[in-house]
């Protein structure tokens, strides 16, 4: 055992014995910002700040509650919490700066408010020595919403962040997927729906991201003191380094067969994966692996594990490993999930003209057409929400793919082997019941193929209908987007992408 290692075992049985906070609000000092704003700030400097050594830096994002000038409320309730991360056995671990700003009455972590608050690391690394590869952000509520827009807005600021109980914008996802994030959140949230998180930390891996998310079946909203005081918590923060250079700590997994890389390329249909991964010795119940918009199915093993015979589709794949652990907190229930990614090329000839290479039900689980095709469950998306109805579909023999769908704001991303393809794009309104009710627009490969569309006003009500649109692809993704236009939200049923080229007969028996 190294030196490194045994001492972080000594503080994780501190953290675990679970020692009480050792700061309050009144070891913070005041401050405003300089830039104009006047925003106020409270900050921490730990004790014994040695202007010789560089310091990691938190900053924490107050919930609406808190919203005022006093510049005392964000730190009510201990932070709500937030100042667990400044316990003794936190502190002996590494000292570490805090800084909570305190946002206007009738303003929100956004815009002005939101770059001024970030601009306080600047402030404060002015007077004291900040290590600009330790930033860290975290929020709850509000504060959660805050957090995610702060990465969104500044990914290259933080080296890792925490959100609580919030929400946020799923298409900006990709721009931060390399970011070690973990989310906090419960699934009776009655202030803001646990799909928030849900729905991002999707986008995330679904980017390829490696996120850390504990989602607790109960607690309500205010899940803070307890989400705040979990043992790994912090030594994980504290851990991660800007651009990935640290050595990260549980709860991690890690994929290392065929290669501890981000990425490989094979000849071969199938593919074997192995690896390890860690909760700090507390129990994994499952690993699981999935391709996705594919395949999936559960791992050999948990701390060491592996998993054989996973079929590749020509082009890209994208492979993840996800571990499956209790939430950390019984009365609660719940499970914390943690994964890694490997994206796989499998080489070789292009799929011939007219075979089917991808088929996705939008917002819906595995389905077998009528005419034999092979619908995907939903995957490869980013962004947002879905519904199911039981209505009776005209225009198809296949009326449960008609009646789960994709809407609002989202797009798809489907790895491809470069060249020609035809899009076939299936729509029905079983929500709405006249024209005018949903106008959207759809993007392929960043064309507008559909502006203004309205389902009901091109075929009527519950009537299916298939747009097909010939694109060529150049990057190895074929890249969809659905954007709400004057009237309701976006919305795909199903889709399905057809190889191009020749002459190609499609598999519903019409020419191209």
């Amino acid at each position: 055992m190294s030196a490194r290692t045994g001492f972080f075992a000594t503080v994780f049985s501190l953290l675990a014995a679970g020692s009480a906070a050792a700061t309050s609000p009144a070891d913070f000092l005041y401050g405003h910002a300089t830039d104009g704003s006047n925003l106020p700030f409270r900050y921490f400097v730990p004790p014994g700040y040695d202007d010789a050594q560089a310091y990691p830096l938190v900053l924490f994002l107050h919930g609406a509650g808190e919203r005022g000038n006093d510049n005392e409320a964000q730190l009510g309730n201990n932070a709500n919490g937030a100042l667990q991360l400044l316990g003794d056995a936190q502190l002996a671990l590494q000292p570490v700066f805090m800084i909570a700003p305190q946002c206007p009455t009738d303003g929100w972590w956004s815009g002005a408010t939101l770059a001024s608050a970030i601009g306080l690391v600047d402030q404060v690394a002015a007077a004291y020595h900040i290590d600009p590869d330790r930033v860290y952000v975290t929020g709850l509520s509000m504060g959660g919403m805050g957090t995610w827009s702060a990465v969104t807005a500044q990914p290259d600021r933080f080296a890792a962040a925490v959100p609580m109980s919030g929400n946020g914008d799923t298409n900006a996802a990709a721009a931060v997927a390399s970011l070690p994030l973990w989310f906090f959140h419960a699934a009776n949230d009655p202030t803001v729906g646990v799909d928030g998180s849900d729905n991002l930390v999707a986008a995330l891996r679904n980017a390829g991201a490696n996120t850390v998310y504990t989602r607790y079946d109960s607690g309500g909203h205010g899940i803070w003191s307890v989400a705040y005081a979990h043992p790994l918590l912090f030594p994980w923060l504290v851990s991660q380094v800007r651009g990935g250079s640290g050595s990260p700590l549980p709860p991690v997994l890690r994929i290392t067969a065929p290669t501890a890389a981000g990425a490989w390329s094979t000849q071969d249909p199938m593919i074997d994966l192995g690896g390890s991964a860690d909760n700090d010795g507390e129990p994994i119940e499952s690993v699981d692996w999935d391709r996705a918009g594919g395949a999936s199915g559960a791992a050999t093993g948990t701390t060491a594990w592996s998993a054989d015979g996973i079929s590749l589709v020509e082009g890209a794949n994208l492979l993840r490993v996800t571990a499956t652990t209790p939430s950390g907190h019984a009365a609660w229930g719940g499970h914390t999930t943690f994964n890694d990614s490997l994206r796989v090329t499998r080489t070789g000839p292009p799929p011939q003209p007219g075979s089917i290479v991808a088929a996705i039900n939008a917002g819906g689980g595995a389905y077998v057409a009528a005419d034999g095709t092979p619908y995907a469950a939903d995957g490869l998306f980013v962004g947002g929400s879905t519904q199911v109805s039981t209505h009776a579909v005209a225009g198809s023999d296949d009326d449960a793919l008609y009646n789960d769908w994709r809407y609002g704001n989202f797009a798809y991303h489907i790895p491809v082997f470069d060249g020609p393809y035809t899009v076939e794009l299936q729509f029905a309104d079983t929500y709405n019941s006249a024209a005018g009710q949903r106008i959207f627009d759809v993007a392929i490969e960043g064309t507008t193929v559909l502006h203004d569309f309205d389902i009901i006003a091109s075929v009527g009500a519950d009537v299916a209908t298939v747009r097909r649109f010939d694109v060529d692809v150049g990057d190895g993704m074929l890249d969809l987007a659905f954007s709400n236009g004057s009237a309701g939200s976006a919305r795909i049923d199903a889709i399905r992408v057809i190889r191009a080229g020749g002459d190609s007969i499609f598999a519903d028996g019409f020419d191209g």
